[in-house]
């Protein structure tokens, strides 16, 4: 208990903030100087997210990740995996998000 309270006092309580961030044709031309001033764009596609579930103490760790060969999106937790939406990969619990560059 004192551990939560001192965490909201000394402000180092987690941020679950929903950030919403593209799945598919993110542009980082706007983003990093060396592609800047390309004139097609320069996309990439969200193939993995790993999620956090806890607080800066400590937690949980699961991933969903797209599958290279079927295209289809899994949740990994510990020794169990799911099939999932790419629309659950979206979520408050995003903590790392991996993309790759569209060819």
């Amino acid at each position: 208990m004192f551990g939560h309270m001192y965490a909201q006092i000394a402000g180092q309580e987690k941020n679950d903030a929903f950030v919403d961030f593209p799945t598919d044709g993110l542009d980082m031309r706007p983003y990093a100087l060396t592609i800047k001033n390309e004139a097609e764009p320069v996309l990439y596609d969200l193939i993995g997210v790993s999620n956090h579930f806890g607080s800066l103490n400590g937690g949980h760790y699961t991933a969903n990740c797209k599958n290279a060969v079927d295209g289809k999106w899994y949740n990994y937790n510990d020794s169990s995996v799911s099939k999932c939406s790419k629309s659950q990969a979206v979520s408050p619990a995003a903590y790392l998000l991996w993309y790759r560059k569209r060819e």
